[in-house]
């Protein structure tokens, strides 16, 4: 099929076939296509580093941009057509050779020259991309980060100033691969909660970064999203279990459903978009190693939208004032009067009761069997300090682990509110600082449908932070156990005031979720 695009006669492949871009040896990846649809720049992996490849679609004539020693990664087009903006390091032999900078940002002109160099110092900037005014990049970076994570960083073209844009809380918190909306009103970006965690695929409001809406659902991989030139759909890589591998998967936005490509055998990565919405260029490993084919976009089927988009509010299942607690019990102030009894010594004291010598304990009911759904715990506390030990505050205790869920406090004063993923495997989300002795906060924890969890601090404090993958399927509870480990150890040595726990969302994390109807909506 012949199309005229410009003043370049084009060859596209008939519909529902897939064509070689790229041929010989090496790998070929992270493609992008230019704005007038003439050329594909990209990425090619032999003898030990990375180059940039120029392809002329038209004659199918290649030329490298950037080559040489070290690696030169993730190039993407300015809007205007004239530059390239890619990562550039050197890769060491041995931990021991010094290098004067890490993975920094450059710029190369379109049609060759010399690099300008645009970031610099030991760090990992890498994922650039430009906003469509081209005033400003967004890239993924390990600045100011003193763990194993990564943030969202934006730089002003014409000052060289850049500011934080997102970061989460926490330990190996990845937020990379960003992409601007073809309006500039939103960003999709790639983020990971944790070494077990899935990758997903956000999308966020560019002024209200910190509002935002997950696309895939809990158990899925998805990452590198890629805007359709109409703004209407991403595309991505994604791997669904039962999948024969990774696959392009797309995302409407309207409604969240989601539709597999069939691309062929192998896996099939890093989809870039036409620009005229009518084809893909991706990547696929069909051959042995990873080459880049062409594809035309064709009609996708998608499927209904996921039930986790669905964002419940909160509803309490059960609301314990500790300070009311008499005769050895504390009773639900919710609905369901699952009422709680005293055993061992907890006096009450000011507006809570002082924990550490005894417990309460709330027998196990269907209530708190949250199945795969979103629950939350909340539990207002004061810390007298810090005993540098671990103390329990409250625990759900199921069958399928006697430590289902947790707020806890380590030993180093940190708070944490943790879930379990199906092997039952600890997913913990805390904050950064231990919490101060003498002050009165509430903790937050949530675990919503996505098996996303987050814990929240509030009161002298603020903080917060997150993990992903806690996807265990909770049944009926053997209890809940407040003030103390399910076997009487670990108590906690504050005063605790209120418990609340149920099912849904709490208005405090919600104020920071969106769905993608609120996402899209002006």
């Amino acid at each position: 099929m012949l199309k005229f695009l410009g003043a370049v006669l084009m060859c596209l492949p008939a519909l529902g076939t897939v064509v070689p871009l790229t041929r010989g040896p090496g790998a070929d990846t992270e493609a992008a296509w230019s704005r007038d649809g003439k050329r594909i720049v990209f990425q090619r992996e032999q003898d030990g580093d990375a180059d940039l490849i120029m392809l002329d679609l038209a004659t199918g004539q290649e030329r490298r941009l950037v080559s040489g020693a070290g690696d030169a990664r993730y190039p993407r087009w300015s809007p205007d057509g004239k530059a390239i903006v890619y990562s550039f390091g050197h890769v060491t032999t041995t931990a021991h050779q010094g290098i004067p900078n890490g993975y920094n940002l450059f710029t190369v002109p379109a049609v060759g020259g010399d690099p300008t160099r645009l970031t610099s110092g030991q760090v990992r900037d890498y994922t650039p991309t430009f906003t469509p005014d081209g005033r400003e990049l967004l890239f993924a970076t390990t600045r100011e980060l003193e763990r194993n994570d990564a943030a969202l960083h934006t730089m002003d073209l014409a000052t060289g100033a850049m500011r934080s844009l997102l970061r989460f809380g926490g330990t190996n918190m990845g937020v990379v691969s960003p992409d601007v909306s073809p309006d500039g009103r939103l960003i999709a970006f790639s983020a990971q909660g944790g070494l077990r965690a899935n990758w997903q695929v956000v999308v966020a409001r560019r002024e209200d970064v910190g509002r935002r809406a997950t696309v895939n659902e809990p158990t899925m991989a998805m990452y590198a999203p890629r805007w359709s030139p109409d703004g209407t759909m991403l595309a991505c890589t994604g791997y669904r279990v039962g999948d024969p591998g990774w696959s392009i998967y797309l995302v409407g936005l309207s409604d969240g459903a989601l539709a597999r490509l069939d691309t062929g055998p192998g896996n099939a990565r890093s989809p870039c978009w036409s620009p005229d919405g009518r084809e893909w260029v991706f990547e696929s490993n069909r051959s042995g190693v990873y080459k880049l084919y062409r594809m035309p976009v064709g009609e996708p089927v998608f499927e209904a939208p996921p039930e986790h988009l669905a964002l419940k509010p909160a509803t309490p299942v059960l609301s314990l004032d500790l300070a009311g607690s008499a005769d050895g019990r504390v009773a639900d102030e919710s609905e369901h009067g699952h009422h709680a009894m005293v055993s061992g010594d907890l006096p009450v004291v000011e507006d809570g009761v002082q924990c550490g010598a005894g417990f309460a304990r709330v027998e196990g009911h269907a209530d708190f069997a949250f199945a795969r759904g979103a629950f939350y715990v909340r539990a207002d506390v004061f810390i007298e300090s810090n005993p540098k030990r671990l103390q329990l505050i409250v625990v759900g205790d199921y069958p399928e682990h006697r430590q289902g869920w947790q707020i806890f406090i380590n030993t180093e004063g940190r708070p944490y509110f943790n879930s379990r993923d199906p092997s039952g495997r600890f997913v913990g989300a805390t904050v950064g600082a231990p919490l101060p002795g003498g002050a009165k906060v509430t903790l937050i924890g949530v675990r919503d449908a996505r098996g996303d969890i987050s814990l929240l601090v509030r009161g002298d404090v603020v903080a917060e932070g997150r993990a992903t993958g806690a996807t265990m399927s909770y049944g009926t509870p053997n209890q809940v156990r407040i003030g103390g480990q399910f076997n009487g150890d670990h108590p906690f040595a504050g005063r605790l005031c209120r418990l609340e726990v149920g099912t849904g969302i709490p208005p405090e994390r919600r104020a920071t979720m969106l769905t993608l109807r609120e996402v899209l909506s002006k």
